[in-house]
């Protein structure tokens, strides 16, 4: 299947089993076989997550009166600055109150090769109550090598439970033309 950008090769449930099993495709821990569907794996939730403070507080702690510069402030800043970080227990939930952003991440780490891309998009099925699971920068590029951070934000006016280690949004792969590695503030520590 082709793409949005008219050149790339979205990648079937075969070729990613394919990917996977030649060692290119790496998923620590594994992936479940059940959750690779037609063209994407489904990714489970994490259990760590970073609540940020309203905008009016994080606004007083800037010390700006109604903007966030983002010259100002790296990503890592502004999560140690304005987040509180939390876990949750694997067998409890964490909830999502309404108009509220909440940082979180897949609870596999990801590896790509140098010749495939993809893409994190939330499940239709969270999407239909409100759940926002990305708000924005669905791409990740080849060479990534780390936990996919998700964007949470609740639309909807109840609180939505969420669930650590259960399915949380879809990666969908596509073939690569050309070099490129990743390389920046979301990679993994070597």
């Amino acid at each position: 299947m082709v793409g949005r950008c008219g050149r790339c090769l979205r990648l079937a449930a075969s070729e990613i089993i394919k990917e996977i099993d030649a060692g290119n495709l790496v998923f620590d821990p594994p992936v479940d076989p059940r959750l690779i569907e037609a063209s994407s794996i489904d990714l489970c939730l994490s259990e760590t997550f970073y609540v940020l403070e309203s905008v009016f507080k994080a606004q007083e702690k800037a010390g700006v009166g109604s903007h966030l510069d983002l010259e100002k402030y790296s990503w890592s800043e502004f999560v140690n600055q304005f987040g509180e970080r939390t876990k949750v227990d694997i067998n409890g939930h964490f909830e999502i109150p309404p108009n509220q952003l909440v940082l979180g991440f897949t609870r596999e780490s990801v590896k790509l090769p140098q010749h495939l891309g993809g893409r994190v998009e939330g499940k239709s099925s969270t999407a239909r109550i409100g759940l926002f699971v990305h708000i924005s920068a669905p791409t990740i590029h080849p060479g990534f090598d780390n936990q996919i951070s998700l964007e949470f934000y609740n639309v909807g006016p109840i609180p939505i439970r969420v669930y650590p280690g259960k399915p949380i949004c879809q990666l969908i792969l596509e073939r690569v033309m050309g070099t490129g590695m990743y390389v920046g503030q979301f990679q993994r520590d070597s």
